[in-house]
């Protein structure tokens, strides 16, 4: 399992990362995938999840919590779980392993290194515009009196702006982050959107570590709109300790 990994938790007892496909021969039929999809048989996906879990679960002394993702903003705790469906996680437990799984969306990882908790975090446009990172942030601050200044946030690859092609209503719902060509392609800046959020929370751009790498473009990754649903990535957070 190759993983991609964010250079702004380097000093802290944290684990983070997102995987990439790799080669298909290691893992059939796509290339390592965090979900089992239709062209992914049971026997096939038996490797990745051994790869998984040998990587970022119990290999490393961790179990995986993951939810059932609905596009919408709603966070969970990993470790008083009352449903298994929702948007983000978030965790104080040292024994964990939370993951948002991807393909073009974007991971928001946040780490409060003060408070000890960890925060993961699924946004696409529909969990974006629903302010799915800043409801994180005001989570954070009211369960474990978090402050803005503290935290640390790693933005993972997804779809880029030049190649998130969206409608014309995209305009209503995130003025000045969609774009015009001269063609007459519609593009979002999904991660222009997402870090205005978390700018209007108070959290600082030095806080943030913002992958420059487009997921559509970048054929290490999976991607929904490149290659429809072939096959998701993963992006994780664990306390090393």
């Amino acid at each position: 399992m190759n993983i991609y990994r964010p250079s702004i938790f380097e000093g802290y007892p944290i684990i983070a990362g997102m995987s990439m496909r790799g080669n298909s021969s290691d893992f059939p039929p796509c290339g390592f995938s965090f979900r089992k999809l239709p062209l992914i048989s049971d026997d096939q996906f038996a490797v990745h999840e051994t790869s998984f879990n040998k990587t970022i679960g119990l290999g490393i002394g961790k179990r995986i919590i993951t939810l059932r993702q609905e596009h919408g903003s709603e966070i969970i705790s990993a470790d008083e779980m009352h449903t298994d469906c929702g948007d983000g996680l978030y965790t104080i437990s040292h024994q964990t392993t939370i993951t948002v799984s991807l393909a073009d969306c974007c991971g928001i990882l946040i780490v409060d290194p003060k408070q000890r908790v960890l925060m993961a975090l699924h946004s696409g446009w529909k969990g974006t515009k629903a302010g799915i990172g800043p409801k994180g942030v005001d989570l954070l601050m009211k369960t474990y009196d978090s402050k803005p200044e503290d935290l640390l946030i790693w933005l993972t690859p997804c779809a880029g702006k030049d190649a998130y092609e969206v409608g014309e209503e995209f305009n209503d719902y995130f003025p000045g982050h969609v774009y015009t060509s001269n063609e007459g392609r519609i593009t979002l800046d999904l991660q222009g959107a997402i870090i205005e959020g978390l700018l209007n929370k108070g959290i600082l751009l030095k806080q943030l570590e913002i992958s420059d790498i487009c997921t559509i473009d970048d054929e290490r990754f999976h991607s929904y709109r490149r290659d429809g649903d072939y096959g998701r990535n993963v992006a994780f957070l664990a306390f090393s300790d």
